[in-house]
């Protein structure tokens, strides 16, 4: 069923948009990782899901659950339900769960669409989850503006492992800070190429 949802997005896609993807082969064929992109439109998470060539497991915030198509497709593709207020714990061990089963995660480390091109405040769950579990992020850019007939650049970086400096034991805030800010920059480059 998930096979055949994602066949008739990406044939619908294909026709509403021009897609180039660069990278593809910076995707690991096997073995769990972050995908991790910029969020520019409620058009990305299919956009990913369908021209990326392993399974998508996205994080999505609660409310779009409530909202009756798109919580039945969300449902469908097995995202997982984000509470934003304060920490959901539920959310980030079932994301954890996951990466340990060697599947694929999909996370905007914004947590929410940017507002202006390029920017967003990062959120610190990516570097926590990648820290925790040894995970390979996968940084992605798209450059879109989603017009009818317009063209969509999907840029894949190559995967990178983030692990705690030397002597470090503990995954702390200010760790938690710099590592974010790097996978954000990462995104940010690809988008430059």
């Amino acid at each position: 069923m998930y096979r055949f949802i994602c066949n008739i997005i990406k044939a619908f896609m294909s026709i509403i948009f021009r897609v180039e993807v660069h990278g593809s082969e910076n995707i690991p064929q096997t073995g769990g990782f972050i995908l991790c992109s910029n969020h520019i439109s409620a058009w990305d998470p299919p956009l990913l899901q369908v021209f990326i060539d392993r399974r998508v497991y996205f994080m999505a915030k609660d409310e779009l659950f409530h909202i009756f198509f798109v919580g039945m497709v969300l449902k469908m593709i097995k995202a997982i339900p984000v509470k934003r207020s304060g920490s959901d714990i539920t959310a980030i061990k079932t994301a954890m769960k996951h990466l340990k089963d060697d599947e694929v995660l999909g996370i905007f480390p914004t947590g929410q669409r940017e507002k202006v091109k390029g920017e967003g405040e990062v959120k610190g769950g990516v570097a926590l989850m990648a820290l925790k579990t040894g995970t390979r992020v996968v940084p992605v850019h798209i450059d879109a503006t989603y017009r009818l007939f317009s063209k969509i650049k999907i840029n894949i970086g190559s995967p990178r492992l983030y692990e705690l400096p030397e002597g470090e034991r503990k995954v702390s805030p200010e760790i938690i800070e710099r590592v974010s800010h790097e996978i954000y920059a990462g995104i940010k480059s690809l988008g430059e190429e």
